[in-house]
Formats: structure tokens, C-alpha cells, sequence
């Protein structure tokens, strides 16, 4: 593999602030040469502080997500970002409603790239399903199309693409040059159902409802989703087809073939689901399997 290898931090601390020093040193040792950062936690060190210490491990911290405002931005210039995630709109009907959101990806990448980074838009599985009204091409081909190349890149996410079918190596061969970063994720099935697309499964969905109806007023934080344990059970457990790297479905060498001949910068490894062999494993664990295979792809 030409390119390096990265981590999500995500993948290690979920949405936790604590250990994030630790973790860092630790993937630092497993060999990989850098990070994907989530938002501005920097564990109590001044921002200065945070990039000397991240510098003084080896590690490169090439892009990031959940950065929403400019102080935010900010930071991922500080620390040398050259990427930044954007999401389309949700619940995304229409190829008007599709064209819509692209040009709000355009807004918003042209912003971004003001502290200068580029944007590049993050999927799931949802954005592979077709418009009410074509049944031509994806929302995410749409997206893709109605996006300006020039500040706006895809950052493909392999394990839920290929979870909606997708095949991510003629995926990324049809639209060239425009996945400069791929989060690497495996993937054991392709969903039965449409429901099985959505990123928060229905019934997980419905609990909340029903906690709402009960006049519980805590399950939105900010506007996202405040699941309780037992739902966090049911969401980890729905992520079960996020195997490990290479016992898949996906043909990891087809899509090294295809993003690198059109000039991929990292790939970056994210887990969802730690479970092995019926043994539920630490996500730095996974994350060392992981980079062992990517470094040897």
C-alpha cells in the first residue's frame, strides 16, 4: 500500500474527552502514521501543547470531523488538517431535494476552505438509495455530480457502502479524483431491507419516541440522539457486520488498485464493532489488527 494509514479517532473513545493522550501514544507504537481527529478535545493541553505532543509521536493529523464553527475550524488549521468532514442533509426524497443539499456542500466547502482545508463529504449506507423520482443514479452519484470538484471531495466509507451493495472499487474508478480519503471499514453482508440502510436503526429509533411520549426530555443532546445503555447495546449489536479487516466481503486489493491510481491521501481505519470470535475485544486491540493488515496490503 502507497499511501498511509490513519485512524479515526472515533473508533478508540467514541464520543468520551478522557484518554485521548494515552490513546494517541498507543497508536503511535501500532505503527500507524497518523490520525483523523474529532472535534477540538485536546485533553486539558493548550493547542500549542496538543500539536507538539501529537508531532512528538510521528503522528499526522491529516484531516478531522465534527468541526462546526470557526473556532473549530481554527484549530484543525493549527494542527495542519488538510481535510475536514461535511454531511448532506438527512431524510434526502427528491433529486431536487439531492441538488439542494449539494449546493449547501458547495457553501459550506467553500467556507472551509477559507481556514485551508478541504471539505469532503462523509457517508453511510442511506445515501445509496435512489430518489422517489430516479431510479438512475444513487443520492451519493447525484452528490457526487451536483458538488464542484474543486472544493468538495468524497471521503468514501467502505464498510457502509458495501453494506448498501455497493461496489466500491468501480464506485471510485466511475468518479476519479474525487475520493482523496477512504475510511476503511470491513463489511460481512449486504442489508436485506431498506430499513437495515438507516444509520440509527428504526426500532432503536422508536425507544426514543416512546421515551419522548413519557415525557423525557433527555434524549436529544445539542440535536443528537442521547441513547440510554440498553439502546447503545442494541446500536453496537446492529453494527455486527463490521468485521474485521479481510474477513469481509470487500476486495481490499480492487479498491488499493482503484483509489490509488487516482491519488488517494490516506486511508483511515474506523471500527464500530469490537466483538471477535465471540469475544468482545478493546477497541485499540481491533484497531492493532487493523493496522497490521493495512500495512501489509
Amino acid at each position: 500500500m502507497q499511501s498511509k494509514v490513519y485512524c479515526q479517532m472515533y473508533s478508540i473513545l467514541r464520543t468520551s474527552r478522557e484518554g485521548l493522550l494515552d490513546a494517541l501514544k498507543s497508536l503511535s507504537e501500532m505503527g500507524y502514521d497518523g490520525i483523523e481527529g474529532m472535534g477540538d478535545n485536546t485533553e486539558g493541553l493548550s493547542r500549542a501543547e496538543f500539536k507538539s505532543y501529537v508531532n512528538s509521536l510521528g503522528l499526522d493529523c491529516i484531516s478531522f470531523h465534527s468541526l462546526k464553527d470557526d473556532a473549530m475550524l481554527s484549530f484543525g488549521q493549527e494542527m495542519g488538517a488538510r481535510f475536514t468532514d461535511i454531511r448532506p442533509a438527512e431524510n434526502l426524497k427528491t433529486t431536487d431535494d439531492v441538488k439542494r443539499a449539494a449546493d449547501e456542500l458547495n457553501r459550506q466547502a467553500r467556507h472551509i476552505a477559507k481556514f485551508g482545508m478541504k471539505a469532503v463529504v462523509h457517508n453511510h449506507a442511506a445515501e445509496f438509495r435512489r430518489p422517489l423520482d430516479s431510479q438512475d443514479l444513487s443520492i451519493y452519484e447525484l452528490l457526487l455530480l451536483n458538488t464542484d470538484p474543486e472544493y468538495v471531495g468524497f471521503e468514501l466509507d467502505i464498510g457502509w457502502a458495501q453494506l448498501a451493495g455497493v461496489n466500491c472499487g468501480g464506485l471510485i474508478r466511475k468518479y476519479a479524483g474525487r475520493f482523496p480519503l477512504l475510511h476503511v471499514k470491513e463489511c460481512s453482508r449486504v442489508a436485506e431491507n431498506d430499513d437495515e440502510l438507516d444509520h440509527f436503526p428504526k426500532f432503536v429509533m422508536e425507544m426514543m419516541k416512546v421515551q419522548a411520549a413519557a415525557g423525557d426530555n433527555k434524549n436529544f443532546i445539542k440535536g443528537a440522539p442521547a441513547f440510554s445503555p440498553e439502546q447503545m447495546e442494541l446500536l453496537y449489536e446492529s453494527r455486527n457486520w463490521n468485521v474485521s479487516l479481510g474477513e469481509g466481503l470487500v476486495d481490499w486489493a480492487d479498491i488499493r488498485n482503484a483509489a490509488e491510481a487516482q491519488g488517494v491521501a490516506a486511508y483511515i481505519n474506523e471500527r464500530e464493532y469490537y466483538t471477535i470470535g465471540g469475544k468482545k475485544l478493546t477497541p485499540l486491540e481491533c484497531a492493532k489488527m487493523d493496522c497490521d493488515f493495512l500495512k501489509k496490503l
